[in-house]
């Protein structure tokens, strides 16, 4: 299976006995990282080698199918250990920052941001991760990618709305899911919201605004929203990407008729 470990013939080890196979390659200490860490985790597939990592201090060459980092202070450190499945893991937050520069370009900015939404892992967690490791392929785009997190950011459409339109200095300053209690005792969160004038913006991906259902979601939150003074746009995919300026003066237009509205009450 790996160097030094063997499985019975006509019994390949797989799924987690393989993964045991290669921490018991890489000797005490080691733990899973990296990409094999978000798969253990069930956050994204990996079938490619598995990644381990030791303490600095330690040396191993790994394999064809086994890729060993090396960490300082791993062996003093057990908050930068999990255990998933009886496996041990580096943490969410490290796994990610890890991860980043193993992953498709394309792929690393709704990776981070999918897992964050799906685990509510804060993004506190990981600024720390990715302030230990300065030197990390991708730093400013997985730093700027953090921000979004930090700012409210829940999907890959959001971050291209606030980075094509809501952060351009054309608008005023906007805030990311901001929590509103509603009449119903449901609270809602809006995409992008600018409280001073009670304009909200929500960003339709296709995959939860298509179906007639949805709409009529759609429709009733609108309405909720609406009886506390809340007045909401609704913005597509298609929009932002094709059109960001359009969407940025219709914005614009809006928000200084509410302002004026509201000032003249």
């Amino acid at each position: 299976m790996f160097p030094r470990v063997y499985a019975p013939r006509g019994d390949p080890a797989t799924g987690d006995r393989r993964l045991r196979a290669a921490l018991m390659c890489a000797g005490p200490g080691a733990t899973l990282s990296h990409l094999t860490a978000l798969a253990v985790v069930g956050l994204r597939e990996h079938a490619g080698p598995v990644h381990v990592v030791i303490d600095h201090s330690r040396r191993h060459a790994g394999a064809p199918d086994l890729q060993v980092h090396r960490r300082r202070g791993l062996s003093d450190s057990p908050h930068l250990t999990d255990v998933v499945r009886g496996l041990p893991v580096t943490p969410l937050a490290v796994s990610l920052v890890d991860s980043w520069p193993l992953v498709p370009r394309g792929e690393r900015r709704p990776m981070v941001i999918d897992a964050v939404r799906r685990t509510r892992l804060d993004a506190h967690l990981l600024r720390a991760a990715l302030d230990r490791r300065p030197n990390i392929g991708g730093h400013r785009a997985l730093a700027e990618t953090i921000a979004l997190i930090a700012d409210g950011v829940q999907s890959e459409l959001e971050a291209m709305g606030v980075l094509g339109v809501f952060r351009h200095r054309s608008l005023p300053r906007s805030r990311g899911q901001v929590r509103v209690v509603c009449p119903d005792g449901v609270t809602r969160h809006l995409d992008r919201a600018w409280e001073e004038v009670l304009l909200a913006v929500e960003l339709d991906g296709a995959a939860f605004h298509t179906s007639p259902a949805d709409r009529q979601g759609d429709l009733h939150r609108d309405a909720v929203l609406a009886s506390l003074g809340w007045l909401v746009l609704r913005f597509t995919y298609a929009e932002v990407v094709r059109d960001p300026e359009g969407v940025r003066a219709t914005v614009l237009a809006v928000y200084r008729t509410r302002l004026a509205q509201l000032s003249a009450a």
